[in-house]
């Protein structure tokens, strides 16, 4: 009986770590979907949209002649945290000319809220940052087109971390990208899920054991 209680025990404990681990991996953006226009910063031109949305009603528009306009969400991140960002994108009509695309970003930074310097990721090398694949003259126009940074790991003297919807266009046209549906999750440590399989392992075959 004490057996079986300690091994409840120890179930109880792993349930809630996986719990909480299941909670970390969550969206942490605030307004991922662009619906109450709260959290993000935009700049060089960005507008919220109700013009195309891939879900709800709104989206973010990014759309330029000659400039780098866009939007972000910052939030503290530390050194070997590894996150994932991803969304979707649209153009309407063919992006004309070149340069002319966009993407989804992340970027560390030295300071609070995307301050200080630009550390780039470890992937990508210092100063830059890990971006999407492009939404471009190339790409499908009125579809929604699935975007993934892939994993960006954090790299020494992180203080922030930074999502970002991006179009850069240097054609001298008038056109410009959509974004909706924005997840920006911390990816858990190896080591965690390591742990946490081999005590439910070891909890099964206990619990084999003494029903035996």
């Amino acid at each position: 009986m004490n057996r079986t209680r300690t091994l409840f025990g120890a179930a109880v404990a792993l349930t809630l770590s996986f719990s909480a681990w299941t909670t970390q991996a969550q969206n942490i953006l605030v307004d991922p979907g662009f619906e109450t226009q709260d959290g993000w910063t935009l700049f060089s031109g960005a507008a919220y949209s109700q013009a195309y949305a891939h879900t709800g009603s709104w989206s973010m528009y990014d759309s330029a002649v000659n400039n780098v306009p866009g939007s972000f969400e910052a939030f503290p991140a530390s050194a070997g945290q590894e996150y994932d960002l991803t969304g979707y994108g649209l153009t309407p009509a063919p992006l004309l000319g070149s340069p002319a695309f966009g993407i989804i970003q992340l970027t560390f930074f030295s300071g609070p809220d995307a301050t200080g310097n630009n550390l780039g990721t470890v992937l990508a090398g210092s100063g830059n940052a890990q971006t999407s694949a492009q939404i471009n003259g190339g790409t499908t126009p009125g579809v929604w087109t699935f975007l993934d940074t892939g994993i960006a790991t954090a790299p020494a003297g992180t203080e922030s971390i930074a999502a970002y919807t991006i179009y850069v266009d240097f054609s001298g046209n008038n056109q410009g990208v959509y974004f909706d549906d924005l997840s920006l999750t911390q990816v858990p440590e190896a080591s965690t899920l390591v742990l946490i399989g081999a005590g439910l392992l070891v909890l099964a075959v206990g619990f084999k054991r003494i029903s035996s």
